[in-house]
């Protein structure tokens, strides 16, 4: 059988003052009072109302894509649309529960509290951000999270132990974050240009002796189309894209795109349409049915084991270096520019953290049985 699944990672930084808990006007989001304003506008409201056209333009349908998609929102943007534009969080909330109807499992699944990047992040903030969303999900969506999201995709053995830990079932990451497979108790193969990754199956990863993860690694090629090509501009491109992308035989395939959720109607003008058009396409095809991860793993166990590399990222080919080095990255619009102030700005906030933590644990200890259990209970406070 052969399945797809669409990812759509929808996150946007807290932009509220800190002091008077509002976000200001920001002029560069123009004619919108704020960016968050602009882009819910653009995307998170399109896509529960997506129009699906014939060839002359005219509407035959209005698609919530949220129904038929695999999807994550950052916590705190969630908790945004809750205040600020309740309709669309409402069309949210209810395709999750539609989801669990159709495929016997909700398509939304949880991320990571803040766009913190994992790896370089100690054990006790790893945690934290793994329990405040987990938690912050459950508030949502009225259910424990099977799945969750890692900002950039940024991965370490140890954030995977802290999910699976947690109860977390499975991830997404970049193929490129692979570093060996082979069949249960075989002999590893390592990825390389000779070898690449099978991106149709997804793979278990022991990241500690006793602990298991699966992880599904999106297809980079249509994924890159989506995000920076032309595969959005027709309906048709997409889907044809996909449909190539299966390989002639009959075991279980799943081709899954993985992309910023923006990237439908904010980024591409119009993209939450193309996106209907798969959802309607792929929701009728003799061959390709639609999927979300959850269901995919109850009918299809990995067969494979899979090693990551340490300390990773799909937005960075130097592992994490954009966060923390002069690494290289850049656009290209400024030759002359350089990052050499990373490494400095890291180390001040390493050092700050690390003398904070003290401070926490010696002042806090004062007044809590155990300050850190306190912070991560604290979430709920922050919900409330």
């Amino acid at each position: 059988m052969k399945y797809v699944c669409f990812h759509c990672h929808f996150y946007q930084p807290p932009r509220e003052d800190p002091w008077l808990e509002v976000i200001p006007s920001q002029e560069d989001a123009s004619p919108y009072h704020d960016w968050n304003e602009r882009i819910c506008s653009e995307c998170y409201g399109p896509n529960w109302a997506a129009r699906r056209v014939d060839e002359k333009g005219r509407i035959l349908e209005i698609i919530n894509n949220y129904e038929f998609i695999s999807f994550n929102f950052g916590p705190t943007l969630l908790s945004w649309l809750k205040r600020h534009k309740e309709e669309t969080y409402r069309k949210i909330i209810e395709a999750d529960k539609k989801s669990k109807k159709r495929f016997g499992y909700g398509n939304a699944i949880a991320q990571v509290y803040n766009h913190v990047i994992m790896p370089l992040s100690d054990r006790k903030d790893k945690l934290t951000q793994v329990f405040w969303g987990i938690e912050a999900f459950k508030y949502h969506f009225g259910r424990a999270p099977l799945g969750m999201w890692l900002a950039e995709t940024a991965v370490d053995n140890e954030t995977l132990a802290i999910l699976a830990e947690q109860g977390i079932k499975f991830t997404i990451l970049s193929p490129r974050q692979a570093e060996r497979i082979r069949k249960f108790d075989g002999d590893w193969q390592n990825i390389d240009e000779a070898h690449p990754l099978d991106v149709s199956t997804p793979y278990r990863c022991f990241p500690r002796p006793g602990l298991s993860i699966d992880i599904f690694f999106y297809h980079e090629g249509i994924s890159k189309g989506v995000a920076f090509g032309n595969l959005l501009e027709r309906g048709e491109f997409l889907a044809s894209a996909i449909e190539s992308a299966f390989k002639p035989n009959s075991l279980p395939q799943i081709i899954s795109i993985a992309t910023d959720g923006e990237t439908y109607g904010h980024h591409h003008k119009f993209g939450e349409m193309a996106l209907a058009y798969n959802v309607y396409h792929f929701g009728h095809h003799p061959e390709i049915k639609l999927i979300n991860y959850s269901q995919f793993l109850s009918l299809h166990k990995p067969n494979f084991e899979v090693a990551i590399k340490e300390r990773t990222a799909w937005s960075c080919s130097h592992g994490v270096g954009r966060w923390h080095r002069d690494c290289g990255c850049n656009t290209g619009l400024h030759p002359g520019w350089h990052q050499r102030w990373r490494g400095p700005l890291r180390e001040a906030l390493e050092f700050l953290r690390e003398r904070t933590d003290l401070l926490f644990e010696r002042l806090g200890g004062q007044l809590l049985k155990d300050p850190w259990a306190a912070r991560n209970d604290y979430i709920h406070i922050i919900l409330e």
